[in-house]
């Protein structure tokens, strides 16, 4: 199963009972679980080690290649690692899933070789850049690529804590017996160098209390199962429109507004989306996956009823189907504010109103292709963010928001592109478990090319879904 998939089974198949923040079936009683050392607590940093899985995290798949499936490319050598050290470095022309997703994906396990090993956040980030700089100059025989680089040490930061996070709540070092098996496994297929250091360690069946970082200040997960209909030319009875199923899973850890303001990724949003194979063609099934994390704030206005921050977030973004492809590394800044936070009777409303800084994006490109499959122009740009969400404890939720993106090309066709559009979702829970919803969302690109006429696109998307909440919202 790909990592994609597995990342899907983990969160959904763990969620519920760790969300429920009861003490575990077959766990030992709390209060003597808690006066047990806690060996989770303030690791050790373990350098060498760390540097010993990074190595492993690159020659598996190194030889894998290189052996398995003897690929040119692979056959590296003292003379290769010279001319790539030597000459400038280019730009990579592989599919979108593999430098969007793929490379993304193995940073986190470079970031995570430190961050399971008794590193802080900000002290496993070099750890991603350099070991994407190690591959790109000594683990292929292609020139080392800057948009590679680029989307695997930032992408592996943001996937790599919150996968790093996720594993956290799954765990739980007071439970025993199946429990604890079954938890041990899911946090493993969420974070593998952290599920092979507890091995080492010893930690997958020792038990005491939990590190209070564990446990976020709030969780809600939710799941999707639904129809979506995708006008690719602005107009959903047209032939060339798209019918879809989708599966999504969406997850909120801790709270943007009270949060922001601690440690990086005490909050964070993640969201998988999976859809039919037969209406994803070779895009693949997996046609959404974001995660965007805060990495601090200052408040400038705080009373029991509002308050206003200025905020700073980590982006990762891949969008992938029938209307549009995206991806890209981003930091948005600016303000977030929240309204009515003390009266739980009351409409809870959070707003953002931020700017974005594109560190690396990929969007389709009408003409650039590449040999090795590549159809989309890579750039850096700006853009903005107004999102307002409104939420009724217990019952649901409205989100109205619209982003926009502004792409200059530095490899591709000569080009801009501004795409950007308007999201609008309501959901409504019936029961504390049990809900509907809907979304609409207006897709539009223009595309400026040099030497080509301007292309302009359209393509709204309706959505139509049942949702289980995990766990069951409480008023």
């Amino acid at each position: 199963m790909r990592a994609r998939n597995l990342v899907l089974v983990a969160l959904v198949g763990t969620v519920r009972p760790v969300l429920a923040q009861k003490p575990a079936a077959g766990a030992k009683p709390g209060a003597r679980a808690d006066t047990l050392q806690c060996f989770s607590c303030n690791p050790r940093k373990r350098p060498l080690r760390a540097f010993g899985e990074l190595m492993i995290a690159q020659l598996i798949p190194f030889s894998f290649n290189a052996v398995i499936r003897d690929k040119p490319w692979a056959k590296v050598s003292l003379q290769s690692w010279e001319e790539n050290l030597e000459n400038p470095w280019q730009w990579d022309n592989d599919h979108f899933i593999n430098n969007q997703f793929s490379h993304p994906y193995h940073g986190n396990l470079y970031f995570n070789s430190a961050r399971t090993n008794g590193y802080s956040f900000w002290g496993s980030v070099p750890w991603a850049y350099g070991g994407s700089f190690m591959w790109e100059e000594f683990g292929e025989k292609f020139a080392p690529s800057a948009n590679d680089i680029l989307n695997t040490g930032t992408g592996g930061i943001t996937l790599g804590e919150s996968l790093y996070r996720l594993s956290s709540l799954v765990l739980d070092n007071r439970a025993t017996g199946s429990n604890r098996m079954w938890r041990e496994i899911f946090a493993t297929l969420l974070d593998p160098v952290r599920g092979f250091n507890r091995l080492l360690d010893g930690e997958v069946s020792r038990v005491g209390p939990n590190p209070p970082d564990w446990r976020p200040s709030r969780a809600q997960g939710v799941l999707d199962l639904g129809y979506r209909r995708i006008a690719v030319n602005n107009s959903f009875s047209g032939s060339q429109s798209v019918d879809q199923g989708v599966a999504a899973f969406h997850f909120a850890y801790g709270d943007l507004s009270n949060d922001v303001r601690s440690k990086p990724f005490s909050h964070f949003d993640f969201n998988i989306e999976l859809s039919d194979k037969a209406s994803q063609g070779e895009r693949g099934r997996l046609s959404l996956l974001t995660a965007r994390g805060t990495l601090g704030g200052i408040d400038l206005h705080d009373s029991p009823s509002t308050r206003h921050t200025l905020g700073a977030l980590l982006t990762y973004e891949y969008y992938n189907n029938p209307a549009f492809e995206y991806g890209g590394q981003s930091i948005y800044a600016g303000l977030i504010s929240e309204f009515h936070r003390a009266d739980a009777k009351k409409v809870r409303v959070v707003t953002e109103v931020l700017l974005q800084g594109i560190i690396i994006g990929a969007t389709l490109s009408e003409h650039y292709y590449a040999g090795e499959g590549r159809n989309y122009d890579y750039g850096m740009g700006l853009g903005t963010r107004l999102a307002a969400g409104f939420v009724k404890p217990g019952r649901g939720s409205i989100k109205v928001g619209w982003n926009g993106r502004w792409l200059h090309t530095l490899n591709g066709a000569q080009s801009a592109h501004y795409q950007g559009g308007g999201l609008f979702e309501a959901r409504y829970f019936f029961f504390s478990k049990f809900g509907l919803g809907a979304s609409y969302y207006n897709y539009h690109r223009r595309s400026d090319y040099t030497g080509f006429p301007t292309v302009t696109q359209t393509s709204p998307m309706l959505n139509f879904f049942v949702s289980t909440a995990m766990p069951a919202l409480t008023p």
